[in-house]
């Protein structure tokens, strides 16, 4: 649209008098001309919803109360309930089980173990060169003995 037609849209839009020079540029611009008819349907359009009061069809009001309790009503326990996210739940804990299951299976030993095995045990993944003493082995069972009270009390 062109900057003479722009400046005096407002006023051709309200209805008031064209002065001559537009209409004659209206006249030879076919651009500027259906871009002003444009403008005037929109503007004929809001002047009509202007003038007219809209009232919501009966039930408006009521229907949007009860779509806001609707909503409201939801918690964090209605997004678990959701059938695509249970059974991503179902998933993860279906292959969590199996990994667990599998590192017990594939670590457990076939016999227990005693604790002068264990002591043995102990001793024997030491390095040759590195051996305990007797005062050295019995600091290791205080702190040991220490370890096990600490984890194993209960308030």
């Amino acid at each position: 649209m062109h900057q003479t037609i722009r400046d005096n849209l407002e006023e051709f839009l309200k209805g008031n008098k064209v002065p001559q020079e537009l209409q004659a540029h209206l006249d030879a611009c076919g651009e500027c001309a259906s871009e002003l008819s444009l403008f005037q349907s929109q503007a004929a359009m809001l002047r009509s919803l202007q003038s007219g009061e809209m009232e919501p069809r009966a039930g408006f009001y009521a229907r949007v109360l009860d779509r806001i309790e609707q909503e409201g009503r939801s918690s964090i326990w209605a997004a678990l309930l959701e059938p695509s996210f249970g059974r991503r739940i179902a998933m993860a804990s279906a292959v969590l089980v199996v990994l667990l299951g599998t590192y017990f299976v594939t670590t457990e030993s076939s016999e227990p173990m005693n604790p002068s095995t264990a002591e043995s045990a102990m001793t024997s993944s030491l390095p040759a060169q590195v051996s305990l003493d007797q005062d050295g082995l019995q600091q290791q069972r205080q702190r040991d003995a220490v370890l096990v009270n600490l984890a194993a009390y209960h308030e």
